[in-house]
């Protein structure tokens, strides 16, 4: 900008610069200081800001966590009112009752048949009258069965068509209420943080359907009984995951309320770990003690040490011999005395 600028167009916060900007927007000391003051209040408020900024952002995680952590809360309270007795398939007809029926229907058959056939016969004369009508008696109370269910330990003809009819209706039922359980956003795969609970969760095969059930491709895939079974292993594994996940959270409430460190296996291991510690440099001590006491260079020792040496050689010469065998000299002076 030229030095002679008019003034409206000069901005009024620049620094004074001989030869660039005009004499009369010099700043003051005070402009100075009010300007410094105004950029520390911007840095402040900016710091302010973005403080509040990551306080809010730290709420709202907060906030999502607790909403997942009820969410899952929730679905793993609802493994309880789960119907297991259906998914566990107790009541469905198993294959070796399926035969059972099925030759017990063609035993009723071939009975029936083989009583009218001789019955017919008798009418037509090739078989004794009695032989007719005692298979016309049978071929009676064969239907009867059938037909009233009179006799209840004798398997009917309506017993096989039944066992189907019930296979169906069980495969019916665990269809609709596995797709109830289920619904759109998929269930055991939403339940299957309880792995950090029960580590049988993390087998391959209990790993694969929760992957089918979060495509949303479970259905599908669940053609056979032992994708039932499978489903209900599942389901009860999670549902002791579950009963272990709330027994901790109880365990950790008490805790908290009792104002306890809820770590309080690791704390214990510490207190082991400092016992043992204390225990080891006390049979330290007690060592050194002791090597202190049986020390060969103890003065005290020595001392004792040569008294337990004279009295030794008090005892092996009782006669009062000197060394190498000598008799002592006070001794022959008092013998001299006794003879004179």
């Amino acid at each position: 900008m030229a030095p002679d600028a008019s003034s409206d167009k000069a901005p009024k916060d620049l620094p004074s610069v001989p030869g660039v900007y005009p004499a009369h927007h010099k700043m003051t000391q005070a402009e100075v200081a009010a300007k410094e003051a105004e950029r520390e209040r911007e840095k402040v408020k900016a710091k302010w800001e973005a403080k509040q900024a990551e306080k809010k952002q730290e709420e709202r995680k907060k906030a999502e966590e607790d909403r997942l952590k009820a969410e899952r809360d929730a679905l793993y309270r609802d493994l309880e009112g789960l119907d297991y007795e259906l998914l566990s398939l107790s009541s469905y007809p198993s294959d070796f009752e399926i035969e059972s029926a099925r030759r017990s229907r063609l035993g009723w058959f071939f009975g029936l048949g083989v009583s009218v056939f001789l019955f017919s016969s008798s009418l037509l004369n090739l078989v004794h009258p009695w032989v007719g009508g005692i298979s016309g008696g049978i071929a009676f109370v064969l239907w009867l069965s059938h037909g009233t269910g009179m006799m209840k330990f004798l398997p009917g003809l309506s017993s096989y068509p039944e066992l189907l009819a019930k296979r169906r209706r069980i495969k019916n039922q665990v269809t609709e209420y596995i797709q109830k359980i289920e619904a759109k956003r998929g269930f055991i795969h939403r339940i299957y943080p309880l792995v950090h609970h029960n580590p049988r969760l993390r087998a391959r095969k209990f790993r694969r359907i929760a992957l089918m059930s979060k495509e949303h491709s479970l259905m599908s895939n669940m053609k056979t009984l032992h994708d039932v079974a499978l489903y209900y292993e599942y389901l009860d594994e999670c549902r002791n995951a579950a009963q272990e996940y709330f027994q901790k959270e109880r365990e950790d409430q008490m805790l908290s309320n009792l104002d306890i460190d809820p770590n309080v296996e690791d704390l214990e291991k510490d207190l082991d770990e400092a016992n043992g510690q204390e225990n080891d440099d006390q049979a330290q001590e007690k060592d050194q003690d002791a090597e202190k006491e049986t020390d060969p260079s103890d003065p005290e020792l020595k001392i004792s040490d040569k008294s337990l040496q004279a009295a030794d050689k008090s005892v092996l010469n009782p006669q009062g011999e000197g060394e190498g065998g000598q008799p002592d000299a006070h001794q022959d002076e008092a013998g001299a005395a006794k003879q004179g």
